[in-house]
């Protein structure tokens, strides 16, 4: 992103996770876009998610199926988002099944890899009250 925006995470590994999964949505959209402005309106849409899913991460602290949602929520809400941006914008058939192919693979690793986190219950969800 051309700005900064913090990313509220779990642990490292999820950060590590979600920060390459980041990365990599906007090299597939900066491959696809040939105008600017649009690109400005998927980063624009892309930060909106990140800070919904900060929102969100109170969720995270009840445990259970509410972390595991909160963890897959934010490489769901941007697959959608990438889906309707490459049926929004001039794209080529070839490149939208290429992009689509490699999104694809992505959000299926990307989500097999926040399923194997480990250690979510360490000092992450402890409060020290001494």
């Amino acid at each position: 992103m051309s700005e900064q925006i913090k990313i509220m995470c779990a642990n490292k590994t999820h950060q590590e996770v979600i920060v390459h999964y980041i990365e990599q949505i906007q090299l597939y959209i900066d491959d696809i876009t040939q105008k600017d402005e649009d690109y400005d309106v998927f980063i624009n849409v892309l930060t909106e998610l990140v800070e919904k899913s900060n929102k969100n991460v109170i969720f995270s602290f009840l445990g259970g199926e509410y972390t595991k949602a909160w963890l897959t929520e934010l490489p769901t809400t941007i697959y959608y988002a990438v889906v309707g941006y490459m049926h929004l914008i001039e794209v080529s058939l070839l490149d939208l099944i290429d992009t689509t192919e490699k999104l694809n693979y992505l959000v299926s690793e990307t989500l097999r890899e926040l399923e194997d986190i480990e250690d979510l219950n360490d000092n992450y969800y402890k409060i020290n009250l001494n």
